[in-house]
């Protein structure tokens, strides 16, 4: 099942034009499963790395820093990502700083984001920290391609990006956003994984105060040699 929502952007590319984007929200089990079969990724390895992630932020204690939560799950949440996907088809992938796995013969990057809220089809997800320019680099791509109107320009990698974007109650879903003011203004397509009701973690931290709200890392910006 697809369901169609519309945003007006700004992009700045050579010169300012506006664009209307649609997202494309799947979220019926066969829709789900048929895409993913066609990313080359399997739903239950994603649920892996979801179940990962949340293990680890919930190892966190009231002695730990308060960003220790996300941090662990960000940590995890990319090394299972790789533990569960590299090999034949998927490598590791470190462009622009982001920490990701990649497909070349599907020119397809997927990274792990923390996210404020995740499988809800009537909001956007949010990353829990600000996205830095590396990330707007990467998921430059995602502004075009064959979604998109005629008279957008084809990205020179051609690659698209996505995430596996998981909140606090272990909900998830594999999305393409873009990004813009250091956050996701919007997905061009976002494929709803997991409620949260199927995860087996039940450990939740009683003092909400010792939970992190935010990380993921910064990108730190490279030196170009001779520049």
């Amino acid at each position: 099942m697809l369901i169609f929502f519309t945003y007006r952007l700004v992009r700045k590319i050579n010169k300012a034009f506006i664009m209307m984007i649609q997202t494309n929200v799947l979220k019926e089990e066969y829709s789900v499963e048929t895409r993913l079969q066609e990313l080359g990724l399997s739903l239950a390895l994603l649920l892996e790395v979801r179940d990962i992630a949340r293990a680890a932020a919930n190892s966190a204690t009231a002695f730990h820093t308060a960003n220790a939560s996300g941090t662990y799950a960000y940590l995890e949440g990319s090394w299972a990502l790789r533990d569960r996907f590299v090999g034949a088809d998927w490598v590791m992938d470190r462009s622009e700083g982001v920490e990701a796995i990649f497909n070349k013969k599907l020119k397809l990057r997927i990274a792990f984001s923390n996210v404020d809220l995740a499988a809800n089809e009537f909001r956007h997800p949010k990353p829990r920290s600000p996205k830095g320019a590396g990330a707007e680099r990467v998921c430059g791509g995602n502004l075009f391609g064959d979604d998109l109107p005629s008279f957008a320009p084809i990205p020179e990698d051609g690659i698209a990006t996505y995430y596996l974007m998981v909140d606090d109650r272990g909900a998830a879903e594999l999305s393409r956003p873009v990004v813009q003011g250091r956050t996701f203004t919007a997905c061009l397509e976002r494929i709803l994984l997991s409620g949260g009701l199927d995860t087996p973690l039940d450990k939740i931290l009683m003092d909400t105060d010792d939970r992190a709200d935010v990380f993921d890392p910064m990108v730190v910006a490279r030196s170009v040699p001779g520049a």
